[in-house]
């Protein structure tokens, strides 16, 4: 009897470790795979990917530039896992059930057959697999089924296997039921269980267990968790012992244990050796919070069940969390000897999904106009599950023409859309994950100075759309451009320093008629940001008018000679020199005559007035304007100011007496222009400014030819020439356009003059880095691309733990040589930075992440000469 007892002892002993170890081994897959589900993109998903530049052209301007965007469509693939192998005892004749999980562990939507073979000392009457939807480890219905169904990704199925023992079967004889789940999308991807059944003529017990509601918030309850025991052998059993460890995610509720065979009344919890009624309960006694209860007799034929209440945890994620996954075991004596300790079906509690997002924004105290202003703002899940957040710019007071533009946390890799809803998003954000991205306002140069100005940055659930937070960015003030404007230097003591304009001229140059007198002078940008200033002249201090005496013309020259109506880029704190010629007709009478130089951004509005004065001497003269010469981009134009003057003592062009026809030829194919008049003389081609073709249309406006058709003596009519480039046209390229005006007729027996002409030199330059990402599979991630590079969309092979090489070209495509080149990317959300190849390029200083982490990829140049190219090559893996 004493060897009976330690055989059975130690047959216990080994069934628990054996058990226990199963358990161990099944939560901890479970808390690994239930973890790092989320990590591998599911199929379908869309990967894009964009690279960014900076740098600092030749005007000492900081530029950014983006790449195209490639991307990579995540296939799908097949995976599973199938728990638990069953061990039973059953009376032949008898009934046996097997319960069993089945998770879709692939990345995609799949459906699995589900098949069975049996083997052994005896062959079942039959073999049937049912639904069991609600884990209680009783079929849900008498249909048998042979097939999952669609699972999403992540999802487990509960099916019961149910064998019908033969009636022939013998006591002590084995049976082996073997089922194997196969995957819909991929054949080769199977998983077995095997279940044993063990006849018996003694006692003979199942237990299943069942909870009331299988679904619920975090921090709610109570529950009911239900153990149900019956005999279906032929004699007592003995000693049932049912033990429950309570998860992790659950709180017992104390006094909440019944019996049905006592009723209502309450089982102690605290004591583990008082026999109520024929049972002994107690929670946290025998075994650290575990429920053990030892029934002390089973009739046969009979049915009970044990039953017990939790709460649910605060903080949980949502989903089915292992701490919420519940297997009880139990072991009973059959009336002749212990039985192997088994398990019960799990039971899973799926926490349902709390949604809530918080967000907060950013401040800035000050910005120029024209200048990026940049915000780093933060978006955090509050909620128990994964979500995405999409990001969008709502509610701006900014000033009109402002751009808003959102990057990732690094401020230079653009932020784009994860889920495939065309808006840019965070990504994924587990439960209290937060992440910081960047909004740059890129503000107008002629942003009115003010403030403050506000933007609301909303942040909307993926999950469910009616929850998303705003938060505000701030901006308190954008600061004014300003400028100086003084004659021969910049600074304090020069001619004209500080506001103008001036109540006394500050300079007085004497000039013959018909000729010209020159004015030097210093345009002082004196702001912290770049801009460029357009130039006039006018008798009016006020410029409310633009005007000059009759006859008169003022022309721009900058540093080479070249005339100008525009600075072009004054940098920050820096000075550029200008002349000013002033031309006097032939036949204007002798006196003093108070001219005003004026220099205003047409971005900012920022400007400046001299006041000069110039004497006109009793001599004639004749003066002839000169060429102009200017920069467009491709398809772009460009529109240069000509004065056409009448320093003769007859009228000319008028039609009648003589004619002046213009000619306007590009000599470079794919230009074009245009000849249109200033007919209301602001200095601006504006759309009511006529086009011309002959001297007799001058007439109708607000300057020369105001009155009679064609040029009266010592009249000038100013012309404006605009040039547009072919949008092919490439970067280098000059084209000259020749305007010239024809005089003919002879008046009073004198020949008409020589042809006057001028040439427009117009160079064309462009953005002058151009980014250009490509793409390459590597399936087997060793560093090196399966194909050549592409700019198409990578769909074959790209599935979870393949790579991705990407290569990234540079190329100067301007004039000028750039300098400081920054060119970035980042490691797309569902990726990791694949060191097998480390990051490199052709020239420059390379950094990354750290192998099998996520951030920015950045090579840093000195200088890129014009044509010359950068090429930045790196890879990632798509997250197992």
């Amino acid at each position: 009897m004493s060897n009976n007892n330690s055989s059975g002892s130690m047959q216990k002993f080994t069934a628990t470790v054996v058990w226990s170890l199963w358990v161990a081994a099944f939560i901890a897959f479970m808390l690994v795979w239930l973890k790092d589900a989320h990590a591998a993109p599911v199929a379908g998903t869309s990967i894009g990917n964009q690279a960014s530049a900076t740098y600092t052209d030749g005007s000492q301007t900081t530029r950014t530039v983006t790449s195209n965007t490639v991307v990579t469509i995540v296939q799908h693939v097949a995976s599973l896992t199938l728990t638990a192998d069953g061990n039973k005892n059953v009376t032949a004749g008898g009934q046996v059930s097997f319960p069993h999980t089945l998770t879709n562990t692939g990345n995609g939507v799949d459906q699995f057959s589900l098949a069975t073979v049996n083997s052994g000392a005896f062959t079942f009457d039959q073999v049937k697999i049912y639904a069991d939807l609600d884990g209680d480890g009783v079929p849900d219905n008498s249909s048998e089924i042979s097939n999952t169904g669609d699972l999403a990704p992540g999802q487990a199925y509960n099916f019961v296997i149910v064998g019908q023992v033969p009636t022939t079967a013998s006591s002590g004889s084995a049976n082996d039921i073997t089922v194997t789940a196969t995957s819909g999308f991929d054949s080769t991807k199977t998983a077995s269980n095997t279940d044993t059944t063990t006849v018996s003529s003694n006692a003979v017990v199942n237990v299943t267990k069942s909870i009331d509601v299988a679904s619920g918030s975090a921090g709610s309850g109570p529950y009911t968790y239900t153990l149900t025991y019956n005999n279906t052998g032929n004699s007592a059993a003995s000693n049932l012992v049912i033990t429950d460890d309570i998860p992790d995610g659950m709180t017992y509720v104390p006094g909440s244990g019944r019996w049905t065979s006592t009723g209502a009344t309450v089982l102690t919890d605290l004591d583990a050796t008082d026999d109520q009624g024929g049972i002994v309960y107690d929670f946290n006694v025998t075994t650290t919070d575990t429920v053990r209860a030892v029934i002390a007799v089973v009739p046969a034929g009979s049915s009970a069940s044990i039953s017990f209440q939790v709460n649910v945890d605060n903080g949980l994620d949502a989903g089915s969390n292992p701490a919420t996954l519940n297997t009880a075991y139990y072991s009973y004596n059959d009336g002749s000897a212990d039985v192997a300790q088994n398990f019960t079906n799990s039971v899973q509690f799926r926490v349902d999904q709390t949604v809530a997002v918080s967000s907060t924004g950013d401040s800035v105290a000050a910005a120029a106009q024209g200048s990026t202003v940049t915000f780093t703002n933060v978006v955090s899940n509050d909620g128990n599950g994964e979500d995405t957040f999409d990001l969008t710019m709502i509610n701006s007071s900014f000033p009109a023409g402002t751009a808003f533009v959102l990057y990732q946390a690094d401020g230079v890799s653009p932020l784009l859309d994860s889920d495939g809803d065309g808006v840019p998003d965070t990504g994924p954000l587990g439960q209290n994950e937060s992440v910081s991205y960047v909004v740059k306002a890129i503000l107008p140069s002629d942003a009115s100075a003010g403030g403050p100005y506000t933007v609301e940055a909303k942040a909307t659930s993926s999950v469910d759309v009616a929850v998303f937070a705003v938060a505000t960015d701030t901006l308190s003030t954008i600061t004014s451009n300003s400028v100086d404007l003084t004659n021969d230097v910049s600074g304090a003591g020069a001619p004209g320093f500080g506001p103008g304009a001036e109540a006394v001229s500050v300079d007085t140059n004497p000039v013959n008629p018909g000729s010209t007198t020159t004015f030097t002078l210093a345009v002082a940008n004196s702001s912290s940001v770049a801009d460029n200033f357009n130039l006039l002249a006018s008798t009016d201090s006020t410029f409310s008018t633009i005007g000059l005496p009759d006859g008169w013309s003022v022309v721009f020259r900058d540093a080479s000679g070249a005339v100008i109506t525009n600075t072009g880029v004054v940098n920050g704190g820096s000075t550029v020199t200008v002349t000013a010629e002033v031309s006097v007709p032939a036949d204007y009478v002798p006196g003093t005559e108070d001219i005003y130089f004026r220099a205003v951004s047409p971005n900012s509005g920022a400007g400046d007035i001299v006041h000069n004065a110039v004497t006109v001497n009793t001599v004639r003269n004749v003066v002839l304007e000169s060429n102009n010469s200017g920069q467009v981009s491709p398809g772009g134009t460009v529109t240069y100011t000509h004065t056409l003057s009448n320093l003769g003592n007859v009228t000319e062009g008028n039609g009648t007496t003589s004619s002046i026809d213009f000619a306007l030829v590009d000599d470079k194919d794919g230009f074009s222009s245009i000849v249109h008049w200033d007919i209301n003389n602001n200095g601006v081609l504006d759309p009511s400014d006529p086009v011309v073709t002959d001297a007799s249309q001058l007439t109708g406006g607000s300057n020369g030819a105001s009155t009679n058709p064609g040029l009266d003596p010592g009249e000038s009519a100013t012309l404006f020439v605009k040039v547009q480039a072919g949008a092919n046209a490439t970067a280098g390229a000059m084209n000259t356009s020749s305007l010239s005006a024809t005089t003919s007729g002879t008046i009073d027996t004198q020949a008409a003059p020589t042809a006057a002409s001028v040439d427009d030199a117009t160079t064309v330059i462009a953005g002058s880095v151009k980014l250009v990402k490509k793409q390459a599979l590597d399936a087997d991630c060793n560093g090196l691309p399966d194909t050549a590079f592409t700019t198409a969309d990578l769909t074959n092979g790209a599935v979870p733990d393949a790579c991705i090489r990407y290569e990234i070209t540079a190329r100067n495509v301007g004039v000028s040589e750039v300098l400081d080149l920054v060119v970035s990317d980042a490691t797309p959300v569902h990726t990791i930075y694949h060191a097998v190849s480390p990051a490199a390029a052709s020239a420059g200083t390379v950094t990354a992440p750290a192998a099998d982490d996520s951030g920015t990829i950045q090579v840093t140049a000195n200088s890129l000469a014009p044509d010359q190219t950068l090429v930045l090559t790196f890879g990632v893996k798509i997250m197992p």
